[in-house]
């Protein structure tokens, strides 16, 4: 063969030959993704049922009284009205057949008559037409570190029980502890403010509190 027409040949076996190869050798590659990728579309990750620890809600009507202390009320006047909202919003998004006295309504009875602290619960339920009282007593409350007052981070930790409005007098038939930090892995972002971390972070403890009232599934971490 001529020379010349051998080093062309050659030319175009190299220009040809190896993107050919490249490409015989990525498209097994590309098939295990291709078939990976229905497994990870179809598969599911794995979470478990919390059953309710009060679930006798349903269907009641729900008077909600929240307690703070004065030191709480003067820096956060709104407070009792603002809780109780995030709490009535994430109970009946959640419990079903749940409603509840306006809260409007209720914190304007605290504000005109201070000595209801001293009442029984049920009696002011009762008075309001409820079959069952939500108390929520505030024990923190607050959206700084504690340790470092320039860094923002919420946290509420509250008393919570419920009271038969039917039954003066009587304990609570259920109780428990909620304790709420936010965001709940670090502080608040660069650029975050006492607004913003407080509305997320009554909103968080609403979320733990209505947990207890209501079966759910979480992921398993």
């Amino acid at each position: 063969m001529n020379p010349l027409r051998l080093a062309q040949t050659h030319r175009r076996i190299v220009a040809w030959g190896i993107p050919l190869l490249l490409a015989a050798l990525l498209v097994p590659m590309a098939g295990c993704r291709l078939l990976a990728t229905p497994i990870l579309l179809w598969g599911s990750e794995p979470t478990k049922q919390i059953p309710a620890e009060f679930p006798h809600l349903q269907n009641k009507k729900v008077c909600t009284l929240v307690w703070a202390e004065m030191d709480t009320l003067f820096e956060y006047p709104q407070v009792q009205y603002e809780l109780s909202e995030h709490v009535r919003a994430a109970l009946e998004g959640t419990v079903p057949g749940i409603s509840f006295i306006p809260n409007r309504q209720v914190v304007d009875f605290q504000r005109r008559t201070p000595e209801w602290e001293r009442s029984d619960p049920v009696v002011l339920g009762a008075r309001f037409g409820a079959e069952r009282v939500l108390m929520i007593e505030l024990t923190q409350y607050g959206t700084r570190e504690p340790d470092s007052p320039h860094l923002y981070r919420g946290r509420i930790s509250a008393n919570v029980k419920v009271y038969n409005a039917a039954r003066p007098n009587t304990a609570p038939v259920y109780r428990t502890v909620v304790e709420t930090v936010y965001p709940p892995d670090s502080v608040g972002q660069w650029g975050s403010d006492d607004r913003s971390i407080r509305r997320g972070t009554m909103e968080a403890f609403a979320s733990d509190v209505a947990g207890k009232f209501y079966d759910r599934t979480v992921k398993v971490e």
